[in-house]
């Protein structure tokens, strides 16, 4: 930007730009108007050619919504500084924060995509209750992987977990000693525990911004049980996630979507005991140029 003649007529710059202006929530096919606008408003100022004041630096709004999805609220924080320079290049800031209002609580949720997943951002995972999905807002109640050594015993030491991440595979795992004698059933239950998480999510979000109210926006985890051997008592030995995705939308700017997640448990009855996660993602979209 050249300063002297961007500082007031560039409206990237104003604050009225991301504040004077109205969201509109869709309910029932009906439009609601929210109110996003300042009690006052800082203008910028060109002092030199080479200082403007009151430029918008950073944007962060946070978005209020009810359980139907509906927006009830919209607030932004900016942050205004000086530019310096005759000729420069401007960096600005912007982030969105989802907040689910529920029962006078509010719970805030990251977004991992817009709609489609963004690579390296959480895969999105819930629960279901009575009254539809729960979504987890701790780190250790999401779809997660165990973050150990092959020498670290399963069951001893901190248990720290990793976010299962889109589009990156991760393998991880641990050793496990069991002494003679042991409750086979009760340590079964344990392990299990261990590779799954105590979230033990059950349906992952199709696209990195899902409505918990809406089911057709998650997709269902399938759990399949392969015993190595035919044993009155067997012990998780690994758990395997398949996540299949494709590209949706148009060719210019295509999402991606999750259309399936599958988990598979292998089991064996050994005493000693080596536990394996393993992660892949299929890209269905690759093998329709085969």
């Amino acid at each position: 930007m050249v300063v002297d003649r961007d500082c007031t007529k560039l409206q990237s710059l104003h604050m009225l730009t991301y504040t004077g202006i109205q969201i509109f929530s869709s309910l029932e096919d009906t439009l609601s108007p929210v109110e996003l606008s300042p009690s006052w408003s800082l203008e910028p100022t060109l002092i030199s050619p080479a200082l403007c004041l009151n430029v918008v630096h950073q944007v962060a709004v946070v978005l209020k919504y009810n359980p139907a999805g509906e927006i009830v609220n919209v607030s932004a924080s900016l942050v205004l500084g000086p530019v310096r320079g005759v000729m420069l290049t401007l960096e600005q800031e912007f982030s969105i924060t989802f907040v689910q209002e529920e029962s006078g609580k509010e719970r805030i949720f990251k977004r991992s995509g817009n709609p489609g997943y963004v690579t390296g951002l959480p895969v999105i995972s819930g629960t279901r209750t009575a009254d539809g999905i729960i979504q987890s807002t701790s780190p250790t109640g999401t779809l997660s992987i165990l973050q150990s050594g092959r020498t670290q015993d399963c069951l001893r030491g901190p248990q720290e977990r990793s976010p299962v991440l889109f589009g990156q595979g991760m393998v991880s795992g641990c050793t496990l000693s069991l002494e003679e004698g042991a409750n086979c059933s009760l340590v079964s239950n344990v392990l299990l525990d261990a590779l799954r998480g105590s979230g033990n999510m059950q349906y992952v979000a199709a696209f990195g911004t899902p409505i918990l109210d809406n089911s057709l926006a998650w997709v269902t985890l399938d759990t399949v049980i392969m015993p190595e051997e035919a044993q009155s008592c067997t012990m998780p030995l690994s758990r395997h996630l398949e996540i299949t995705w494709t590209k949706y939308g148009s060719l210019e700017n295509p999402q991606a979507r999750i259309v399936s997640i599958k988990e598979q448990i292998h089991t064996n009855s050994s005493n000693m005991v080596r536990m394996y996660f393993c992660l892949f993602y299929l890209d269905l979209g690759s093998y329709a140029y085969r």
